[in-house]
């Protein structure tokens, strides 16, 4: 049984790369807007813009607000593709809602994770700061990063059946995503050099614990309403 489940998780995370590879939406879209949003930014917020302390105190909210946006541009097409080709019916009767929502979240953390791969660099650069705690860096970009993209897939299968999308996808996801924000932010400047209030990372893992088990247990409902 547990295979099975594995195995259905699989093939609709293998479905949606092989759909995006073809269409390469959410990755064009969360790329393009991230790297846009963050050379703007530097122009104004760089080397000549602002001293170096203000930079390190600012890039972060910087950098977790474009992934935020990126991701709201973005992720919310995992549901929206199925409901606009008329593929949700057969993808409703081919597995079972938890490896369905499983194998879309995988996919939507991936996507996440190579456009953070480039986010982070190019933000380092650009606004000419050094991260003092790589591994810190990375534990807040991969767990934000799962939060994000585990609490978005939830709230686009809600939205994808509704009208105003982007709209409702935003009202949503406002209350939901604002404490993983926040987490995220505290644990990026401590990467930058700031000290970590005591207890942020277990807080963070609290938090992507809590919005998995969530999604695990309303996605059914949601999917099959």
């Amino acid at each position: 049984m547990s295979s099975t489940w594995i195995a259905e998780a699989a093939a609709v995370f293998a479905k949606d790369w092989r759909c995006e590879l073809r269409a390469r939406h959410a990755v064009t879209t969360l790329g393009l807007f991230a790297v846009t949003s963050l050379i703007v930014a530097s122009l104004a917020l760089g080397p000549v813009g602002i001293a170096p302390a203000e930079r390190i105190a600012f890039a972060p909210v910087l950098i977790w607000l474009i992934l935020l946006f990126s991701s709201a541009a973005g992720l919310p097409r995992v549901f929206v593709h199925e409901e606009e080709s008329r593929t949700a019916t057969a993808l409703r009767l081919a597995a079972t809602p938890s490896a369905v929502f499983v194998g879309k979240a995988a996919h939507s953390f991936s996507v996440l994770l190579a456009v953070e791969a480039v986010v982070a660099p190019l933000a380092l650069a650009l606004l000419q700061i050094e991260a003092t705690r790589v591994g810190m860096l990375a534990a807040a970009l991969v767990l934000g990063g799962f939060g994000l993209a585990v609490a978005s897939t939830l709230l686009a299968a809600i939205v994808a059946q509704g009208r105003g999308r982007t709209t409702l996808f935003a009202a949503l996801a406002f209350p939901v995503l604002v404490p993983l924000l926040a987490l995220a932010v505290v644990l990026t400047r401590a990467a930058f050099g700031a000290t970590p209030p005591e207890g942020v990372l277990m807080q963070l893992l609290l938090y992507d614990a809590s919005v998995t088990v969530a999604g695990l247990m309303l996605f059914p409902a949601v999917w099959n309403p």
